[in-house]
């Protein structure tokens, strides 16, 4: 088998790097022959009108270049996670839009209205209405962010005029803030519709956010049935093949907080040992048949 990894070109950290090395040592342990691009590298053929990247018998897409995996599609490879499943978790809004059609709980949330040029007048409009709904301390997030670095914790109303303010009121939302799940979640990997690992992530720093990236730690985590079924039906929803899900355990149920299609997969290694990687690979390769 002949597999493409398709990586961000900007995207050259260590932290990066080093997850490009576990797919590429597990691949080479499977026997798949993996050829490693940046996203950057196809683009280029494409504008040529040349398939000299390659002829694959699949795309391992670990990026979030929708429009390229939509582009590759296009042109007949198969791609995993497909581009469709990718847009519908890098935007933040789409994907609680999907849950809720689901009927999959997650925070109560308000989608900023889309405008052209920020107008404080209409803002203020729309948060006098959210304001009746939901009480400081909120969550406001970017459509699109990943690491949590676009996720604030806003306890005023003078904090969120100066965020949207800030933003130009261009693709943010705001949610209600579990104030018994501060600093802590559930991060659950699921491949082909099952679950793989999980761990329980906690905040050292004080953070609300539990990230590893922003210096949090994790134990191993055993899912419970509620939650177990909760992270499959939410990668159901958004169609992914891989993903991993984020659960906050509040005081009134587990609700979904995020589903990334392109979970880090070093993290959930060194925590529970397990290698999310070649579960993604052997469910690629029964795929491709």
């Amino acid at each position: 088998m002949k597999l493409l990894l398709v990586t961000n070109a900007s995207l050259n950290s260590e932290k990066f790097i080093r997850q490009n090395e576990l797919l590429f040592n597990t691949a080479k342990d499977l026997n798949i022959n993996i050829v490693t691009k940046r996203n950057t590298d196809i683009i280029y053929n494409i504008y040529n009108n040349s398939n000299n990247f390659g002829n694959y018998d699949a795309v391992l897409f670990y990026d979030k270049d929708t429009l390229l995996a939509k582009e590759l599609e296009n042109k007949n490879y198969k791609v995993f996670n497909s581009s469709e499943c990718i847009k519908n978790c890098d935007n933040k809004a789409l994907t609680y839009q999907i849950l809720e059609k689901n009927n999959l709980p997650i925070p109560e949330t308000y989608i900023l209205p889309l405008i052209f040029y920020y107008n404080k007048t209409i803002i203020d409009k729309w948060i006098y209405e959210v304001e009746k709904r939901l009480s400081y301390p909120i969550i406001v997030k970017k459509w699109y962010g990943s690491e949590g670095k676009q996720v604030y914790l806003i306890n005023n109303r003078s904090e969120l005029d100066n965020l949207i303010e800030k933003e130009n009121g261009n693709e943010l939302l705001v949610q209600h803030y579990y104030e018994e799940c501060c600093g802590k979640d559930i991060r659950i990997n699921i491949v082909n519709g099952k679950i793989v690992a999980a761990m329980k992530r906690m905040s050292v720093n004080g953070d609300f956010r539990s990230n590893l990236s922003n210096g949090g730690t994790a134990v191993t985590y055993t899912p419970n049935p509620e939650e177990s079924e909760l992270a499959i039906n939410a990668a159901k929803a958004l169609k992914c093949d891989f993903c991993g899900v984020d659960i906050l355990n509040t005081n009134n149920g587990p609700v979904i907080c995020e589903v990334n299609s392109n979970a880090h997969l070093n993290n959930i290694y060194s925590v529970t040992n397990v290698n999310v990687a070649k579960h993604i690979l052997e469910y690629i390769i029964n795929k491709i048949g």
